[in-house]
């Protein structure tokens, strides 16, 4: 069963409209508590603005997909589009928010949450989780915080595809219906697995971060066509 819908926010979050860019003025933003952000989509202009970071990682951690904010003295719910972090993964440097239709479905990754224990493990069986993630097409205002998918009754060598994970009402399965989701697999064919995966891992290839201001530009223009995607739950 999907869980409760949102984190519900006390209170809209209280923007700044932020005039001045560059790494210069965005280094004295952090340093005052604030974060720089963007607000964009619906076709209206993009707007820089700057929020408080302890408000807006609160809301990260909670694991919701829309933030409410109050720009102008208007509120406001939008859509987190996108999280940007420093080079270690840990704070957040940059949040991309989307204006929202409530009448128009948005697609997005919610996480999944294993519930229970398999029946195949007492065989000597161990469940296999494959990814921990679907992604949906659902109404913004709809959007589970995470999704409670019950593994009891998997036996050994059984499997969930993303096709029987349940969905909220509304929403639409966006992944290959026949994504593998989690199995249950004997601990030999486990070891072999991880075996073949150490022989054919590739070296990890580091790319630069981008710039700020890049990837405010470019998150503008992505916000043309199609249903906009939400970011990835935060980090906890």
């Amino acid at each position: 069963m999907p869980k409760e819908l949102g984190h519900k926010q006390q209170n809209p979050i209280k923007v700044e409209v932020r005039n001045e860019r560059g790494s210069r003025k965005t280094q004295f933003l952090r340093a005052q508590g604030k974060l720089p952000g963007i607000v964009y989509g619906l076709g209206k202009e993009p707007v820089t603005i700057a929020l408080p970071a302890t408000e807006v990682v609160s809301v990260l951690q909670s694991g919701a997909h829309i933030m409410e904010i109050a720009l102008d003295g208007k509120p406001e719910k939008m859509l987190i589009q996108d999280v940007q972090y420093d080079y270690l993964q840990t704070n957040v440097e940059h949040v991309d928010l989307m204006r929202i239709d409530p009448k128009k479905k948005v697609r997005v990754k919610v996480s999944l949450e294993f519930r229970g224990t398999p029946k195949g493990t007492k065989e000597g069986g161990i469940l296999e989780k494959q990814t921990t993630e679907v992604e949906i097409e659902v109404s913004p205002l709809e959007i589970p915080d995470s999704i409670r998918l019950n593994v009891e009754d998997l036996e050994m060598h059984q499997i969930i595809h993303a096709k029987d994970v349940p969905f909220p009402a509304g929403a639409k399965l966006v992944d290959y219906a026949e994504k593998i989701i989690c199995q249950v697999r004997t601990v030999k064919e486990e070891v072999a697995a991880v075996a073949v995966e150490a022989t054919t891992a590739e070296p990890e290839i580091i790319g630069k971060k981008k710039e700020e201001e890049g990837a405010e530009g470019a998150a503008a223009g992505d916000a043309k066509g199609g249903a906009p995607k939400a970011a990835p739950a935060a980090k906890k």
